[in-house]
């Protein structure tokens, strides 16, 4: 016998019915589960054209599964807390199911609903809710090698299960809004369909998984998971990829390609790693982790963040990156690396000041990634790069576009250059005149941001 006559899956970063804890303890504990999204006007809704987009094609996408099973996804706009008290209607035996989110403001609206319902939480965007792997003191752990052995330890397999026919509908209360009109357009690629076809095409026998290891820092080949802006959204779960990861593991006696599939799982783990560091440090989505470097010296020079902005830096890896950020909304994450080590080290820019272009831009947006990955480049996280490691521009485009291919594609004004010199056309007798000549020389840059790193420690 069902505990409530009737429950709200409140829809968050979770646009799936498979491999979802909080929907699945919903349809066990209930006869039937409302499901209810929404678009909270005082929340971080996304300023990307892209991320809007596959945000409503992601919602569009799971309305049409629910509509198959019999349901249908409720959409509000205003105020989370009062929405959902208002679908409630004072009844405090109607409880509200959700995942749990990791950033300071989800916590809040968190608290919000809180007061006027009776929330259940539960760990739906990582495989082992962040207070189960700490050390033995309970203490969070700050190293990434610390933690994934103990992770290893604790991680048991797991897929949670919905049971479909306790979802349904509450037809006396309407949606806010329309997903088919106007803005709120379906993106075609936001789909679980799609999600799934992308994991089995990566993971397949001639899937980029086999070269994972080798190839995946390559920035002109196409040798990612493509799996991000799918689990930025919830669109496929963490305990799905994991299962895949280790039945690769061990369903084979071919050993040749275990190195890659370990390289793809490892970063499966840096992500809850940097989810459960978000958890236990809400305040680093703005606030430098090592006490030491807090005290840095930054220019934040206007003229040098428009460049950045713009891909106009006079360095073709970095401009070309910046470029396929605007027009795309995503980019290779060592990409990511090379433009966040060229803003924070060469340019002395705030590490901040980066993170909230790339929260403006990307697609695949995690505010636990994103500030994690930031401050993992700008030696201000836990677990970080060294301050004295500063990426060389034109090395790292001679390394991860040996030929040039990905610059051509997105620089134009130089893709008939000689792979030789396209990632430094300054070296020409003559360089190009439609582009710009480098902002800032690298060497000099290396130098000063090693002085001032210097000058925050020792203060």
């Amino acid at each position: 016998m069902s505990r409530y006559p009737i429950s709200i899956w409140w829809v968050r970063s979770d646009l799936r019915l498979e491999d979802n804890p909080a929907l699945s303890e919903a349809t066990i504990e209930s006869e039937v589960v409302i499901p209810v999204f929404v678009f909270d006007l005082k929340s971080e809704m996304p300023k990307s054209k892209s991320r809007s987009n596959f945000l409503n094609g992601a919602l569009n996408d799971l309305d049409s599964r629910l509509r198959e099973i019999g349901s249908r996804l409720l959409i509000k706009q205003g105020d989370t807390a009062q929405e959902l008290a208002k679908i409630i209607d004072g009844e405090s035996t109607i409880p509200v199911f959700a995942n749990a989110g990791y950033s300071r403001h989800s916590k809040f609206v968190e608290s919000q609903v809180a007061r006027h319902t009776q929330l259940r939480l539960f760990s739906g965007q990582v495989t082992i809710d962040p207070s189960g792997v700490s050390k033995e003191n309970g203490e969070p752990f700050k190293v990434y090698s610390a933690f994934r052995r103990k992770w290893e330890q604790v991680y048991q397999k797991k897929i949670f299960r919905t049971d479909y026919q306790s979802l349904g509908i509450k037809p006396e209360i309407m949606s806010s809004c329309d997903l088919h009109s106007g803005k709120n357009s379906l993106a075609r690629s936001s789909t679980r369909a799609n999600a799934v076809r992308t994991l089995r095409k990566f993971t397949g026998l001639k899937g980029g998984i086999n070269r994972y290891s080798e190839l995946s820092d390559r920035v002109d080949q196409n040798t990612t998971s493509g799996m991000s802006e799918f689990i930025s959204l919830g669109l496929i779960g963490p305990n799905e990829l994991f299962e895949v990861a280790d039945y690769l593991r061990y369903s084979s006696d071919d050993n040749r390609y275990l190195g890659s599939v370990n390289s793809w799982r490892n970063q499966l783990i840096w992500r809850e790693f940097f989810k459960h560091s978000l958890d236990h440090f809400p305040d680093s989505e703005n606030q430098s982790l090592n006490p030491n470097l807090e005290s840095i010296d930054w220019i934040n020079q206007k003229v040098d963040i428009d460049a950045w902005n713009d891909g106009e830096t006079g360095y073709p890896i970095v401009d070309a990156a910046m470029r396929q950020l605007s027009e795309d909304g995503w980019i290779h994450n060592r990409l990511r690396m090379i433009v966040a080590s060229f803003l924070v080290k060469d340019l002395l820019v705030d590490w901040r000041i980066g993170a909230n272009w790339f929260h403006d831009k990307l697609v695949d947006y995690d505010s636990a990634l994103n500030s994690g990955n930031w401050q993992w480049v700008a030696g201000t996280g836990f677990d970080a790069s060294p301050f004295f490691r500063v990426f060389n521009p034109v090395l790292q485009g001679r390394k991860f576009d040996p030929k040039g291919n990905y610059v051509r594609r997105w620089i134009p004004e130089i893709k008939k250059l000689p792979s030789t010199v396209i990632h430094s056309p300054w070296e020409l007798p003559r360089p190009p005149k439609n582009y710009p000549s480098p902002i800032i020389d690298h060497s000099w840059a290396r130098k000063r941001v090693l002085s001032v790193y210097a000058d925050a420690k020792s203060s």
